[in-house]
């Protein structure tokens, strides 16, 4: 079982949609079950927007499945002998040999949960590969608690790894310094700035288009530039649109980045690019790998990923904003627009680590990454 992606061919009721997952087997076969619940799952349901998500819910179909043909298993055949431990041997072998995360262990499992729920309604599966366990969840407080009518417990599938909630990680004044330090590379530490000034999403800050970066001499705002991310010219979650603030330091030095790194290197490999940030061989990056290995290979004395970079702007800026005794706008709101969140109790979340910053970034957050920048420059 392997995975391809749609090209512009691929019509459901005459609407295209290119990029999207389809399975095949080892016989070149498309997986015809597999690709009418991707289709359910994720066009005709309507809650999942964006494409990045059916690239993510194709790869963890595609890995379940690779398992079970590995193994000469039939997903179909769920009797009483191994029904109950086909996805605990799955969950096992994910967890124990390949050292996945239990998030991601979980985040896979539930798709595959999904997929034989569908199944049974299609009359594939006589059977569930799982049973259901009553487990504590958290009830909820404050105005709307009184309809909560759960008792404080669940029915889940009893396949499920137990999780602890994963506390966000915030790089302090020391370490946004030491990153930026360490870095060698002028095209990556572009990249790290961007991400702490701005929280962009990793497919956001890899996909995000050269037409968007302006010239200084066109510039005419003091503190920032207002950027209206388009969906139609880059990836943004749920194909949604917004506007992100640039400060003028970081788009004149991304304006020096494209007139003579980036425009060198595509004249030396007649490459041409729609995205602003390039390879040493004029490519774009690639999304799902190229930034995790570049963080991950740095000598840093702490773990750093590109969602770490997204807490730190968040966080800080909402730390700084909410310090400041002249703003007129709330600053929870502000931070949710600029991050792009759909509620703004996702926004909220960051509020319980404010008194965990241990250092003054909170109130010069864009001028210490900045200043660092400079002295990097200067070096």
């Amino acid at each position: 079982m392997y995975l391809i992606f749609s090209k512009q061919d691929f019509t459901i009721r005459k609407q295209a949609y290119e990029g999207f997952p389809i399975l095949l087997d080892k016989e070149n076969n498309i997986f015809a079950e597999g690709l009418e619940f991707l289709v359910y799952h994720c066009l005709k349901r309507g809650r999942v927007q964006s494409r990045g998500s059916w690239e993510t819910f194709g790869r963890d179909l595609c890995d379940y499945f690779e398992f079970i043909e590995a193994n000469e298993f039939d997903w179909r055949e769920l009797d009483h002998r191994n029904h109950e431990t086909l996805l605990a041997l799955y969950r096992d072998v994910s967890f124990d040999r390949f050292n996945l995360s239990s998030s991601t262990v979980n985040r896979r499992l539930h798709l595959v949960i999904k997929f034989y729920q569908f199944a049974l309604k299609q009359g594939w599966v006589s059977t569930l590969p799982y049973d259901l366990e009553t487990v504590r969840v958290r009830q909820p407080k404050g105005f709307l608690a009184h309809t909560d009518t759960s008792v404080g417990y669940a029915l889940k599938p009893d396949v499920l790894l137990k999780t602890t909630p994963t506390k966000i990680k915030v790089l302090n004044q020391e370490q946004v310094g030491e990153l930026l330090k360490t870095i060698q590379n002028k095209t990556l530490r572009l990249i790290v700035r961007f991400a702490l000034l701005t929280g962009l999403r990793k497919a956001e800050l890899l996909t995000f288009p050269v037409t968007c970066v302006s010239a200084p001499q066109s510039i005419s705002a003091r503190s920032h530039v207002v950027v209206e991310l388009d969906p139609q010219q880059m990836r943004t979650k749920g194909d949604k649109s917004r506007t992100i603030h640039i400060p003028v330091s970081l788009m004149v030095d991304l304006w020096d980045y494209v007139i003579h790194e980036r425009n060198a290197t595509i004249r030396q490999y007649g490459t041409a690019p729609k995205t602003l940030f390039v390879t040493a061989k004029g490519a774009p990056w690639s999304i799902r790998t190229s930034l995790n290995n570049q963080l991950n290979r740095l000598d840093l004395s702490f773990s750093c990923h590109p969602h770490i970079l997204r807490h730190t702007y968040a966080t800080h800026t909402l730390k700084s904003l909410m310090s400041r005794e002249s703003t007129t706008f709330n600053p929870l709101i502000y931070v949710r627009d600029r991050l792009g969140h759909s509620s703004i109790t996702t926004t909220e979340k960051y509020l319980h680590f404010l008194d965990d910053i241990e250092d003054d970034l909170r109130t010069r957050y864009q001028e210490e990454i900045e200043e660092t920048a400079k002295e990097v420059v200067c070096a």
